[in-house]
């Protein structure tokens, strides 16, 4: 198998939700708005995980992923390109802070792993009222 990340494309998302339940008020567009930031890791030519930075202003952004069977079935891949890319698109984008919102469980261990600091608990922040959590993760944008 090749592997391959490549900034991410429309149609690398389109590829990466089809035939899957696309979430409460998901608007693609987000992710291409000015400012943002995203990769796509290609396993043999084609898009098999995605996740970028969304530009929130003042230095700040909203990471995110899509965790698809691939990443279910290969984590430690897509964890290390996640560890190789964060830093990368935050010193790209001038992000000082990176924070990622999420439902309680797997994704917060995720977020521990990515070096990303607990900060607090949400009641009905999700898209369908749901609990969530709120990371960080701080970038010193002189030393990169």
């Amino acid at each position: 198998m090749r592997y391959e990340v490549v900034p991410l494309k429309p149609e690398h998302i389109d590829k990466l939700l089809a035939g899957s339940a696309i979430p409460v008020g998901l608007d693609r567009r987000a992710y291409f708005s000015p400012g943002s930031a995203g990769c796509c890791l290609l396993v043999d030519e084609v898009p098999v995980f995605a996740g970028g930075i969304v530009d929130l202003h003042w230095s700040r952004g909203e990471g995110w992923f899509l965790p698809t069977h691939f990443f279910y079935t290969h984590v430690k891949t897509c964890l290390r390109s996640l560890r190789e890319y964060i830093p990368r698109l935050a010193a790209e984008g001038g992000f000082r802070r990176l924070q990622a919102t999420c439902i309680a469980g797997v994704s917060s261990t995720i977020l521990k792993h990515l070096g990303f600091t607990f900060e607090g608990t949400m009641a009905k922040f999700g898209p369908s009222g749901e609990t969530c959590d709120m990371w960080s993760r701080t970038f010193d944008l002189e030393a990169t």
